[in-house]
Formats: structure tokens, sequence, C-alpha cells
């Protein structure tokens, strides 16, 4: 058991952050459909709402950067 629990455990090791939070999700919504019929619907919202969020947050570090190499261009003139 302790050779079962080994692998596992290095197999979560060198997983990307998004596989860990999309394995979760989904382990949310197998354990929401044990509990409350239909309860699986909460792993898609969770999936939506993080991919949602990560599109946000990349778009806007892409503005940042923009406005502070026209800022900076603009300091040079």
């Amino acid at each position: 058991m302790k050779k079962i629990w080994y692998f596992l455990k290095w197999n979560f090791t060198d997983m990307q952050p998004y596989t860990k939070r999309m394995l979760a999700y989904l382990a949310l919504g197998i354990s929401a459909e044990i509990f409350i019929t239909g309860g699986m619907i909460v792993a898609p919202v969770f999936i939506f709402i993080d991919m949602t969020v990560d599109i946000i947050k990349r778009q806007y570090g892409e503005y940042k950067k923009e406005q502070s190499d026209i800022i900076a261009a603009l300091k040079e003139k």
C-alpha cells in the first residue's frame, strides 16, 4: 500500500497547476453527484469559471505590458 501511495504522490508532483485544479473540480463534481442528484454539473461550472479567469488574467497582463511599452516609448521622445 505504501508503494501505491508514493506512486500517486510522485504523479502529482510533476503535474501542472491547471491539471491539479481540473482533477480537483472533477473530484468535487463526483462527490457532489454522490450527495445530490445532478451534482456533477458543479465540475463544468467550475472549469468554465477557472478558464474565464485565466483568460482574463492573461489578457490583462498583455494589456498592462502594452501600456507600459507605450509609456516607455513616449518617454523616450
